[in-house]
Parts: structure tokens; sequence; C-alpha cells
């Protein structure tokens, strides 16, 4: 699958996860968002730089709970909780910011 962002076709799979990482830019991350109906807040795009973080750091992206004890390590004990992160994320926490952060879907996420 495919989509056009300004003027060049970005690969993705059937979920809308990018098939090039090298694609992925914040204006990227803000389209996509977009075209899920979700208007990305500073503390989304905290979470989304934790993922990118987290992957960086251990090369996979992480599922929920690792999410969550992610982020209370890392100093955001107030958005390290199921319940802020899926009013944040209403289609899943893990997986929405993995895919924002143009990383592939979390492997424990259904």
């Amino acid at each position: 699958m495919s989509f056009n962002f300004n003027g060049r076709e970005i690969l993705t799979d059937s979920e809308g996860y990018l098939k090039n990482r090298e694609d992925w830019s914040e204006e990227l991350m803000n389209y996509m968002a977009n075209q899920d109906s979700l208007k990305l807040t500073q503390e989304h795009i905290l979470i989304i730089k934790a993922v990118k973080d987290y992957y960086e750091e251990y090369a996979t992206t992480p599922a929920i709970r690792i999410l969550i004890k992610y982020l209370k390590t890392s100093g955001h004990e107030d958005l390290a909780s199921s319940i802020k992160l899926a009013v944040l994320f209403p289609d899943g926490a893990a997986k929405s910011a993995a895919k924002y952060a143009g990383l592939p879907k979390p492997v424990k996420c259904i």
C-alpha cells in the first residue's frame, strides 16, 4: 500500500506502518495522525518520542506494559498509566505511537 505525501510516494503495510523508516518526519507524523482523526498534542509527541528512544536503545518497539514502565523510568510518571495512554491513543498507545514514530508494529500487539 502507499499514499502520496509532499510529492513522494510513501510505502506502508496494510495497517499503515511505514515500510521505510527513512520516510519519517514530524510533518509526516502529524499527517498520518490527522488521517486517523487524531490531533497530536505535546503529550502525544512525548510518548511518540519515548517509543522512538526505546526503539533506538533496544531495536524493538515496546508493548504497552513495557511502554508504561519505560515512561516511569524516563521521568514521565504522569503519562505512565494504561488509562492515560488509552485516552490519548484510543486505537492503542503502543501500536499508534509506533506507527506515528515510523516504526514497526509492536510484536505483542494484535
